[in-house]
């Protein structure tokens, strides 16, 4: 006799657990577009999953929407490092900082080296923090990046200062991917990289079916705006509320960049 496989036990369930695999799917999905640094620990928690038992799943759900984010989420470009810098207080403690989660490095210029999942930073002893934030990027992983090293730590204890620090954020540069139906061919176009930041690159190994654009503020543009920052001052009329960039230009207080 024929078995009607369509009414049979094991057909019932294959399809009850195809349903709920796809309904854990969507839900986990979800919760990434909303925030993506949850873990599949933390996406078990919410979905009111075991760890033991759907981890393993959780975790692939978590990379295959990391990996096909452009196609799956409905965009069709991603970022990848994005590049920046910020200015931190001078009487930011440094030698603290390393007693709480700051590396020292080899450096001659003896940068100090703060890495995590997020992406890493390098805080010279100017004052300068170069900030990378690994994909997906965006401003939020940005900011959470710069919270973990120095308010959370303790470094910069009052929230003012923190936000006066998350409101100078200097965007440096990224690298987007644009993702096509169809595999490409190598090429590299370098032509406007010192002039405008710009490298474009089709066909790469790591993307061969998407167009890369690699983008950064200049080094040029950055020093001249640097300069003209110093040049400021000396702008300011005595008829206005401060007379600052003639005492400087008396005084020769000035400090010039190459």
């Amino acid at each position: 006799m024929a078995v009607d496989m369509a009414r049979s036990p094991s057909a019932k369930k294959c399809n009850h657990d195809n349903s709920d695999s796809d309904n854990i799917a969507q839900q986990v999905f979800k919760h990434l577009d909303k925030n993506p640094l949850l873990t599949a620990k933390t996406l078990c928690q919410l979905l009111g999953l075991s760890y033991l038992e759907h981890g393993h799943y959780v975790r692939n759900l978590r990379s295959r929407w990391r990996c096909h984010h452009e196609n799956e989420r409905g965009s069709k470009c991603s970022s990848h490092c994005v590049r920046g810098w910020v200015k931190v207080f001078d009487w930011v403690d440094r030698e603290l900082a390393c007693e709480i989660g700051w590396r020292r490095t080899r450096s001659r210029n003896r940068w100090l080296l703060w890495k995590e999942r997020l992406g890493r930073l390098q805080w010279f002893e100017t004052g300068r923090v170069n900030l990378f934030v690994r994909k997906p990027a965006s401003w939020g992983k940005v900011k959470q990046l710069l919270c973990n090293a120095f308010s959370f730590t303790g470094l910069i204890f009052e929230n003012r200062h923190m936000a006066e620090v998350l409101d100078n954020i200097h965007f440096k540069g990224a690298h987007d991917v644009w993702a096509t139906s169809q595999r490409l061919p190598y090429m590299r176009i370098d032509k406007y990289a010192k002039s405008n930041g710009v490298i474009i690159k089709l066909g790469d190994r790591t993307h061969p079916h998407a167009v890369e654009v690699e983008f950064c503020y200049p080094d040029w543009a950055e020093r001249n705006e640097e300069l003209l920052s110093l040049f400021k001052p000396l702008f300011t009329t005595r008829n206005g509320a401060s007379t600052e960039g003639l005492d400087a230009r008396r005084n020769d207080k000035l400090t010039y960049v190459s």
